[in-house]
């Protein structure tokens, strides 16, 4: 079958299942701070149908950015999906879009739309939400970007699909420290991307944290939610596609055991998150993201001398 197929399908598939691993990071969330919580794991799906029958209500004050954003976040959380070799590999016409810089400009338009919208909202509580999360931005893109300029340097080419399949057949992995140091930053930037404690909060949605979802209602508050968990789902993708990639020759074996994987490292984040209180963004967030970028370096520094 075609692999564009393929790569849609992954993304209907992933876009179907996540909000319920959302439903169970919520429930084992409020059992761990002795909360009652949403009754099941269906929540999430209920909410969102809920919000989509709600009617839309805009700012005066705001533009085109502000109106289409949430379609811009969902669309770029399901391209970032899309571009992800789950259920289609090298050598097909699929993979020649799955390339490392493709992910990073995809993401780093997610980003940018975001903190438009926010400043556009018109609601000074929407712009600080969207300039902390620029400021996120700020400590965690240059410890990935290095980590991926690693394992780049290491495979000799940008194409996803292609240090995939060396990673599987051993030409490049973890008894390399340099990729193996790298997996460890990577894995650091993968977790603040995904909202949690103490980096951020992910029930605030509605606070500071993302800010410009407080002024989103009804299909587009649902919407934007929604484009928030898919990219927190592709992060993880990232993660387990280069560095812990499984070979699997069936497309709909691999991409079960794919959201599997990915669905039990987004619940398993849940018990990372009553550890400690939020850190504040420019004192301990920033120490933790120097070491994370020292890390990276570490691991550049290993390839630059052959380790």
């Amino acid at each position: 079958m075609s692999s564009m197929f393929f790569m849609i399908f992954q993304v209907i598939a992933i876009v179907l299942v996540a909000p319920f691993f959302d439903g169970v990071a919520r429930v084992l969330r409020a059992r761990l701070q002795s909360r009652k919580g949403p009754p099941d794991f269906l929540q999430t799906y209920r909410d969102i149908i809920k919000l989509s029958k709600r009617e839309k209500t805009v700012p005066k004050c705001s533009h085109w950015v502000f109106r289409y954003g949430p379609y811009t976040l969902f669309g770029a959380g399901a391209a970032l999906l899309a571009v992800i070799p789950i259920s289609y590999g090298s050598g097909t016409l699929a993979a020649y879009a799955s390339d490392v810089f493709v992910v990073i400009y995809i993401g780093a338009m997610l980003r940018f739309i975001f903190g438009a919208a926010s400043i556009d909202s018109g609601n000074p509580y929407a712009g600080v939400g969207g300039s902390r999360e620029q400021m996120i931005g700020v400590f965690v893109e240059p410890v990935m970007m290095t980590s991926l300029l690693v394992v780049m340097l290491l495979a000799q080419t940008s194409n996803i699909a292609e240090i995939q399949e060396m990673v599987r057949h051993g030409e490049i992995g973890y008894q390399m420290p340099a990729f193996a140091v790298a997996s460890i930053s990577f894995l650091w930037a993968m977790y603040v991307e995904s909202g949690r404690n103490p980096y951020d909060l992910a029930e605030a949605e509605q606070e500071l944290q993302e800010g410009v979802l407080g002024e989103y209602c009804g299909a587009d508050f649902g919407l934007a939610h929604a484009g928030l968990i898919l990219k927190q789902f592709a992060m993880i993708g990232m993660f387990l596609s280069i560095f812990e990639p499984w070979s699997f020759e069936n497309p709909f074996l691999a991409l079960i055991v794919f959201i599997l994987k990915a669905g039990i490292f987004y619940v398993a984040a849940v018990f990372i998150d009553n550890f400690g209180p939020r850190y504040k963004l420019l004192t301990s967030f920033k120490s933790n993201a120097l070491a994370a970028l020292g890390i990276s370096f570490i691991s550049l520094v290993l390839y630059v001398v052959g380790v």
